[in-house]
């Protein structure tokens, strides 16, 4: 059993659905989601978050399996990986730019937060997940279901406020520019309002049986 590979399917699943979620609430508050440009880069945006999770993930596991605690991971070192996958995605997408580079002065603080958050989980869940164990047996042992809802937001919450902020930093070719403002804002919104509901599904889902049958 692959458990890094699991973290990182569970956590694209995750991602997928919040993504589905979150564009079905921005659906009823903006016009803009009908323009081709904004929902092929919301779907590239939610595909490079998926990736850039994926490297944080097998960075903290591979550390963990190493013994290294986590207090010793080289945050700095993982962000400046995260880079690459930012790269690949600005490269990629379509759009009538002056510039497509990330300010990472304006996000650098709330990547390295969401890092250290992803990383200490990879943490709890590997020290609390048995050979025999499931996923869900891991998170159980790892979290009340209080606390499991309270990594979720947190987690969902650094990738809101960052997703804004790229947004803020494409300096692209007006009418476009204002678009986009536009657009990261209703965006940033939809995302927040979907954020409590995500966590308590996934709380539920995990935690549910054990009230049932305990």
């Amino acid at each position: 059993m692959d458990r890094t590979e699991i973290l990182c399917e569970k956590d694209r699943t995750m991602l997928d659905e919040f993504s589905r979620r979150s564009f079905e609430r921005l659906t009823g508050h903006s016009l803009l989601t009908s323009l081709p440009f904004f929902s092929s880069y919301y779907d590239a945006n939610i595909r490079k978050e998926a990736d850039k999770d994926r490297l944080i993930i097998k960075e903290a596991a591979a550390a963990f399996e190493a013994g290294k605690p986590a207090f010793d991971l080289d945050l700095e070192a993982i962000f400046e990986r995260t880079k690459t996958v930012d790269a690949a995605f600005l490269k990629n997408l379509k759009i009538p730019s002056f510039s497509k580079t990330v300010r990472y002065d304006d996000i650098a603080d709330i990547r390295i937060q969401r890092i250290w958050r992803i990383s200490r989980t990879v943490y709890d869940l590997l020290k609390n997940w048995p050979d025999s164990a499931t996923f869900a047996d891991a998170v159980r042992n790892a979290y009340t279901e209080r606390e499991f809802n309270e990594v979720i937001t947190g987690v969902l919450h650094l990738y809101n406020q960052e997703t804004r902020m790229l947004g803020r930093s494409l300096r692209l070719l007006p009418p476009f520019s204002r678009a986009m403002n536009s657009f990261s804002g209703a965006l940033f919104h939809a995302m927040e309002e979907a954020t409590e509901g995500m966590a308590d599904t996934y709380a539920r889902k995990l935690f549910g049986d054990v009230k049932v049958y305990a």
